[in-house]
């Protein structure tokens, strides 16, 4: 009770008092650190998500997500950086829609970030020729000019539309919610979420609900994916042991290297 009532309080400062400056008031590293940290990543080899896209039948290409990357997701920090989910839930969106004859899908992300996850997924929608719409919530609002703690941040502050600004055809499919998840999820008004990332709050509580509240949207082959289940996180694989006692989802466990993982989770009824 505690924790949930602690919870509480701070997703209310969150909606009514937002950081305004979530990563720092300046550029936090040179733009030769930003560079270097890329050159070192993008060289590296993943053969469980190698096999992944194999499986499924659909590939990222590596230059354009090497580029959005660059500028979403290449940041310092002291955990490794690691982009795999990108080519995972570009793959994975990709058989969904091709192997469901979809001709629309509706899409909810909880995490938004710098945009990185919502740019591959609308890439998907593009590259299948469908009609979709990505709503994706973070309590980091979109339109003041920040600092991302990105390489971009050298050529000043931004809006989140400004630092994706050249990928103009997949921000058309994206809609994007300010605030905390429990208080903006039910505002969107959604008939039916066809496929979902979750990548927010990464504790017990919070992706229950949120799982919780995407799963009664969903029918028969609809999709959840979870990003970071691993140790650090121990919330998330409490509610996957749960979850998948109740066997309405088919989990599928994806270890991108020995410190991240991901969980694909298919619904079966």
């Amino acid at each position: 009770m505690y924790y949930k009532i602690k919870s509480y309080l701070r997703d209310l400062k969150n909606l009514y008092f937002p950081k305004k400056f979530p990563f720092g008031r300046k550029v936090a590293a040179s733009k030769d650190y930003y560079i270097k940290i890329f050159n070192n990543t993008k060289i590296k080899r993943y053969k469980t998500i190698d096999n992944f896209e194999k499986e499924k039948k659909f590939f990222l290409n590596k230059n354009w997500l090497d580029e959005i990357a660059l500028h979403t997701q290449v940041v310092k920090k002291k955990s490794e950086i690691n982009y795999q989910h990108g080519r995972l839930i570009y793959a994975e969106l990709m058989h969904y829609i091709i192997n469901n004859f979809v001709q629309e899908v509706n899409i909810l992300e909880t995490g938004t970030a710098r945009g990185f996850s919502s740019i591959c997924m609308s890439k998907a929608i593009n590259d299948s020729g469908i009609r979709g719409t990505i709503h994706t919530i973070d309590i980091i609002s979109g339109e003041n000019k920040i600092y991302w703690n990105c390489i971009d941040d050298h050529d000043g502050p931004k809006t989140r539309k400004e630092l994706l600004a050249h990928w103009k055809n997949e921000l058309k499919n994206i809609k994007f919610y300010v605030g905390p998840s429990r208080f903006v999820m039910e505002r969107i008004k959604l008939k039916r979420i066809n496929f979902a990332f979750i990548d927010a709050m990464h504790d017990y509580q919070n992706v229950k609900r949120e799982f919780n509240f995407i799963s009664k949207l969903q029918l028969k082959g609809d999709i959840v994916i979870l990003d970071d289940f691993n140790i650090n996180f121990p919330g998330i694989g409490k509610f996957l042991n749960e979850l998948n006692l109740l066997k309405i989802y088919k989990l599928d466990f994806i270890k991108s290297n020995n410190k991240r993982s991901y969980v694909i989770c298919k619904k079966l009824v």
